[in-house]
């Protein structure tokens, strides 16, 4: 009897970025589960120790992204930086990139690479023509684009544009925008090495992030976008969201224990430190509220002041353990954050700060689970409005019936399951 060989699997992840770390560990262990052999490579990052203590051994490769780029990064997909704005990438160093990606992958020799938002991957493993996989928000699909789900980003909605121009031609503009050439001129450097490498250009960022599997760690219910209405090589996986192994503090739960509004504040790892302070002085300066937060990186605890009764905060906190015991989630709208106050059936009060954010938290305001405040618009007055209208009971029911359809699915295990059909059908794409 023929025994075959395990499966062979290389994933990438951008490790300055918390969801896109944790999505990747996520299906990284699910494969791993099945009797895959799992390889883990990164360029540095604020997350490898998240990749280490899930037991995954990660390898880096040289050279390592800096900090100073990904600040570039951050401010290009917040829309801090001009349209137009070059990936902080020379062509030099991408070539370094991709050559460094091609003699580890085939020093490994994987069946599949998942390539995370690692962009020089976009480079290294269609020229080597391993089957790739993505995992993007649902508003990195085309299809998003084309039903008009998108938001136009509030970061660039001055007020001359409130005055003038209606909501509903914006999103037609912005929906438009995304399907043309958006990252022609952002995407130069990279486009040279592409050629160099005999592969064609890429002008927007649905196809610089699609891979011959795209996943979209998502539901229909909870994107708006219908799965039939999905292009060939897309798939919803279900959500993906991380599920630190960490024990919730005894202040947390003193916190929620008094009276009042319980209020669990997570906006992620990459917002501004100044928007995360100003949330936190408002909703510390209602008496009613009871307040715990996790700042991540962005800032130290100690910088939201002190401590008190009715406040607690600290870098990490499990959020799956903590949003079930709060009434409210304020969040930035991260695909992870909202997805895991729908697990926890906890409504949200959303700040994105860019349009995939937006995205995720117009979802929920469609079906009357959430609501979304316009970056532009954050004061005392609208921040304490909004929590008081998502705490009414309706919201809760609501967001309790999106709870079950997320808690029924499995995202992990559902992309391990496309990722393996994906090596049945792609034996014809590499001759080894």
């Amino acid at each position: 009897m023929t025994t075959l060989a395990p499966e062979r699997w290389a994933f990438f992840a951008h490790a300055y970025n918390f969801g896109d770390t944790s999505r990747a560990i996520e299906v990284a262990l699910s494969m791993k589960a099945t009797g895959a052999i799992v390889k883990f490579f990164h360029r540095g990052g604020t997350y490898v120790d998240r990749i280490v203590s899930a037991g995954l051994e990660p390898t880096l490769l040289l050279p390592e992204i800096s900090d100073g780029q990904n600040a570039i990064l951050m401010d290009m997909d917040q829309h801090r930086a001009p349209v137009g704005t070059p990936l902080p990438y020379t062509v030099e160093q991408l070539v370094a990139m991709v050559e460094s990606e091609l003699a580890a992958l085939r020093e490994f020799e994987p069946d599949g690479v998942y390539c995370g938002l690692n962009l020089s991957c976009m480079i290294s493993v269609p020229h080597a023509r391993w089957p790739m996989v993505t995992l993007v928000p649902t508003a990195l699909c085309p299809a998003f684009f084309r039903a008009e789900l998108a938001s136009f980003p509030d970061a660039m909605d001055t007020q001359l544009l409130r005055h003038l121009v209606p909501k509903w031609v914006k999103r037609k503009i912005i929906n438009r925008i995304m399907l043309g050439d958006v990252a022609k001129k952002s995407a130069l450097a990279f486009n040279q090495v592409r050629e160099k490498y005999g592969l064609p250009p890429i002008f927007n960022f649905t196809s610089l992030v699609r891979g011959d599997l795209t996943l979209l760690p998502d539901l229909p219910e909870l994107s708006g976008l219908a799965a039939d209405a999905l292009p060939p090589g897309y798939a919803y996986s279900g959500p993906l969201f991380a599920r630190i192994d960490l024990p919730v503090p005894a202040e947390a739960h003193a916190v929620f224990a008094r009276p009042g509004t319980k209020i669990y504040c997570a906006m992620g790892s990459s917002v501004p430190p100044e928007l995360l302070k100003r949330v936190i002085a408002i909703l510390r300066s209602v008496p009613e509220f009871n307040v715990v937060c996790a700042t991540t990186h962005l800032v130290a605890p100690s910088e939201l002041g002190p401590a008190s009764d009715r406040f607690f905060a600290t870098r990490f906190l499990p959020a799956h353990s903590v949003n079930p015991l709060a009434d409210i989630a304020v969040t930035h709208g991260g695909q992870g954050t909202v997805q895991t106050a729908v697990w926890s059936g906890t409504p949200v009060v959303g700040i994105a700060m860019q349009w995939e954010q937006q995205a995720n938290l117009d979802g929920l305001v469609r079906v009357g689970a959430g609501l979304r405040l316009p970056l532009y618009g954050v004061n005392e007055h609208s921040l304490v409005a909004a929590i008081r209208q998502a705490a009414e009971p309706s919201y809760l029911e609501r967001m309790s019936k999106l709870q079950s359809m997320v808690r029924a699915s499995d995202g992990a295990r559902e992309a391990v399951r496309h990722m393996r059909a994906l090596i049945g059908r792609s034996e014809s794409l590499r001759t080894k």
